[in-house]
């Protein structure tokens, strides 16, 4: 087969106003969407043939201007929930406790989080190593940004908005997902996903759903 040739197209935006940085906590977090096209050999971009969302979690900047970290981990229900499981939120403890101590020989460069809120890939292009390829460049792409990659490994077919939506009523991007055709046991659809990741260099030491890795780990392994 002809190799193909595609890119990522990065988006997100910076609202300016007259507010001060910290008035909200969005301030620490950049919302990245990203499509992958198919492209010529010229450069010359066609079918999106993969999508996401990164969500850049900005702790280190909230740091240093003294903006308190359990409001930035509340700036969305999918940060809160992830950091309810990767930080140690009583009162008293040191936030990062279970990081440090579960990267003790090497710890983060710096608290910057890279959180994978979603990644899908068209069928047709499954099975083919495009999603490892779009991980890694992603990964080298943010790499002094985030000292911290998170991924939720929880298939996306068995979700409820997903499963109670009529096909005719899904948008032209979820139709052409087919997630009728995914794997319909979800213990089976997890064990993939959760073996995909580990592969890639992943770990699960907090949660059966959360996948952790420091960026360097993962690309000396898929060098």
């Amino acid at each position: 087969m002809e190799e193909q040739n595609f890119t990522i197209k990065y988006s997100f935006n910076d609202i300016l106003g007259n507010e001060s940085l910290g008035d909200d906590p969005n301030d620490f977090v950049n919302e990245i969407d990203f499509e992958v096209h198919l492209t010529d050999i010229h450069g010359k971009l066609s079918e999106v043939i993969a999508k996401g969302k990164i969500s850049q979690i900005l702790f280190s900047l909230a740091i240093d201007h003294g903006y308190p970290l359990y409001d930035v981990m509340d700036a969305s229900e999918s940060i809160l929930d992830m950091s309810g499981v990767l930080f140690e939120l009583e009162v008293g403890k040191n936030l990062w406790e279970k990081i440090d101590a579960y990267f003790k020989d090497c710890i983060p460069l710096n608290y910057n989080i890279c959180y994978l809120e979603y990644f899908e890939i068209l069928p047709n292009y499954r099975g083919k190593g495009i999603g490892k390829k779009i991980i890694i460049s992603m990964m080298n792409r943010f790499y002094f940004t985030c000292g911290l990659w998170v991924f939720k490994s929880f298939p996306v077919q068995h979700s409820g908005a997903i499963k109670k939506t009529a096909f005719e009523d899904l948008d032209a991007w979820d139709q052409q997902m087919e997630y009728n055709n995914f794997e319909k046991d979800f213990e089976k659809s997890q064990y993939k996903l959760f073996h995909y990741f580990q592969q890639l260099g992943f770990q699960n030491p907090f949660d059966v759903e959360y996948f952790i890795a420091q960026p360097f780990d993962v690309l000396a392994i898929n060098e």
